[in-house]
């Protein structure tokens, strides 16, 4: 009992731990889209920040708003005061919609946070952020599928709430009804409560191994008040028909277990062992989630009534029967005791009269609509469905959710022309469809990157003699460094020699000469490159043996060397010089 109270305890604080409701269901298309773009791009919340007021005031406070949103290390915010955004305008509105006027301005964010962590925090977080730099008379209105997750998981809370306090006078009634007994009548209503605590307990802990969703708690909250009081109200009446038959409080729980309990633990056992495996086949997290909570209190209610209920009986003894209501009838037995003693008597009778009803009431189950959980099953007046309305009605519905398409390449960039290119076109396709209002993408990269395409082709290599000139220009320069820097170390050695100035200066002027012709061929993308730096290799040997004037010569070379290719002329490196003048006012 000890146990049972703790986990009632530590059950008080499971709404913090809820998921949101995923219909997410392995292997498919939109299962694997999802694990793409979470692995690409990491978790996504997307909300949609609608403001209203007057033009000036939206201009004044919206820049304000959308830096103290991208102030957040968590957020990405696209709003009309975007640099190099030159509009203000919203998308187009839907047909019947108020015209789109300066008077509104729509930013969308991401929260790059999970579902569940948005819902607890991303939400309140930026419910403070519009509160405190939106002011009369601009107003703020936002939306998004954690703002609607977080409405409807509040609302099942308080439906389930309601529907407990409701049931539990009926419960009580239709009990004391049974028992006619205040004792007796409490004591199935206490232990069906007892099974929903410590199965909001034992949910607690599953929180932490698997995603547990509201409706999760709402059907723990139905079936361990219904499994609870069940199962008890099957022992109690054992129980009170052992001591009218003369046994004794200890005797006849002993009795009681041993007859009423074994059905008890034979029918709980098989409604947990049922649930229990279907789980195993169950194709998507939310309806795991039903089948576990169900589980967990079929399991506690057995347990309860087979091991608790007995010795609590055992203590009470007749005082079951305290808080008697009207008279008793002969044998201890009700009226509602009497009649099912009737109806085992005539099964078929009691059969049609019980099934004919039952059909009757499940009929209009044959016209549910079903389909996933959206603002449509919040009622008229919650505010995150006027807020998403509002929206919807200002600029179109689906900003608060939007699709996303999530494409990725095998190899190579994104990015690349033809890809790009591809992409695009898609976008384009996506934005033709009859239901899409918007659709925002890599278009507009792939035209911001087009006036590069023809620059990108001229450079590539083979693409024109001028980016191959270029592209044999560097290591035919760094092979005229490095031969002057040998130059250099043998002209040093040979400054003992002399007599020869004239012709070493001869020499030197004419390998000057070898060198500048050898650059212009490599600048004409030519081979005479390679024979010209040979035949300075073989001038350099010669200069070895020159003159220690011939020294300074080959420095001012090597300096030459360094600014040379700014000074070179030709068509090739005109052209290039112009590609580069392009490239600087992309």
């Amino acid at each position: 009992m000890i146990a049972i109270v703790a986990l009632g305890l530590i059950g008080l604080g499971v709404e913090g731990k809820l998921r949101p409701t995923s219909l997410a269901i392995s292997g498919t298309p939109s299962d694997r889209g999802e694990d793409l773009a979470r692995q690409s791009f990491g978790d996504s919340s997307p909300f949609a920040v609608l403001l209203r007021g007057p033009a000036g005031a939206i201009e004044r406070q919206g820049p304000r708003l959308a830096a103290a949103l991208r102030r957040e290390s968590a957020a990405t915010v696209i709003s009309p005061w975007d640099p190099g955004r030159m509009t203000r305008k919203l998308p187009a509105p839907p047909p019947g919609a108020a015209p789109a006027t300066p008077s509104r301005a729509l930013l969308l964010l991401d929260f790059h946070v999970s579902q569940s962590e948005a819902m607890r925090e991303a939400v309140p977080r930026l419910e403070d952020i519009l509160s405190a730099h939106v002011h009369a008379p601009v107003r703020a209105t936002q939306s998004g599928f954690a703002t609607i997750s977080r409405a409807l998981q509040r609302e099942s809370l308080a439906s389930a709430e309601r529907a407990e306090l409701l049931a539990a006078p009926l419960l009580l009634l239709v009990l004391l009804l049974v028992f006619r007994s205040v004792v007796a009548a409490l004591i199935p209503l206490a232990f069906g409560a007892i099974t929903v605590f410590a199965g909001r307990g034992i949910l607690v802990f599953l929180t932490s191994l698997m995603p547990i969703d509201a409706l999760s708690l709402v059907v723990c909250t139905m079936m361990g008040l219904a499994l609870g009081v069940d199962y008890s109200l099957l022992i109690v009446s054992r129980f009170r028909e052992e001591l009218a038959g003369g046994h004794d409080p200890a005797r006849a729980a002993a009795l009681t277990r041993r007859s009423a309990g074994r059905t008890t633990a034979i029918a709980g056992a098989t409604l947990f062992f049922s649930i229990f495996l279907s789980a195993f086949f169950q194709p998507g997290a939310l309806l795991v989630s039903l089948a576990t909570a169900m589980a967990v209190v079929a399991a506690i209610a057995v347990l309860v009534a087979w091991i608790s209920l007995p010795a609590l009986l055992t203590l009470l003894g007749s005082r079951v029967n305290a808080g008697a209501i009207g008279r008793s009838r002969p044998g201890g037995r009700s009226r509602v005791a009497a009649t099912a003693s009737a109806a085992l008597r005539r099964p078929a009778v009691a059969t049609l009269a019980i099934v004919a009803p039952l059909l009757l009431l499940s009929a209009p189950a044959l016209a549910f609509d079903t389909g996933s959980p959206g603002v449509d099953e919040l009622s008229p007046s919650s505010g995150a469905r006027k807020d998403s309305e509002t929206i919807a009605a200002a600029v179109g519905a689906g900003w608060q959710a939007p699709f996303i398409l999530t494409v990725a390449a095998h190899g190579g960039p994104i990015t690349a022309g033809r890809r790009l290119g591809f992409l695009a076109a898609t976008q384009r396709r996506v934005g033709t469809l009859p239901e899409v209002r918007t659709v925002i993408g890599p278009a507009v990269i792939a035209a911001a990157a087009r006036p590069f395409r023809s620059l990108a082709t001229e450079l590539e290599p083979g693409g024109s003699t001028a980016a191959t000139q270029l592209g044999r220009l560097g290591p035919r320069l760094r092979k005229a460094s490095g031969a002057v820097s040998a130059l250099r170390g043998g002209l040093d050695e040979a400054s003992a020699g002399g007599g020869l100035l004239g012709e070493g200066s001869a020499r030197a002027g004419e390998g000057a000469e070898l060198i500048a012709g050898g650059i212009d061929r490599a600048a004409g993308g030519g081979r005479r490159a390679s024979s010209a730096l040979d035949r300075l290799a073989a001038g350099s040997d010669r200069l070895a043996a020159g003159q220690r004037d011939a020294s300074a010569t080959a420095y001012n070379l090597s300096l030459g060397l360094g600014t040379l290719l700014p000074n070179l002329s030709g068509q090739g490196l005109e052209r290039a010089h112009r590609l580069a003048a392009r490239l600087e006012a992309q």
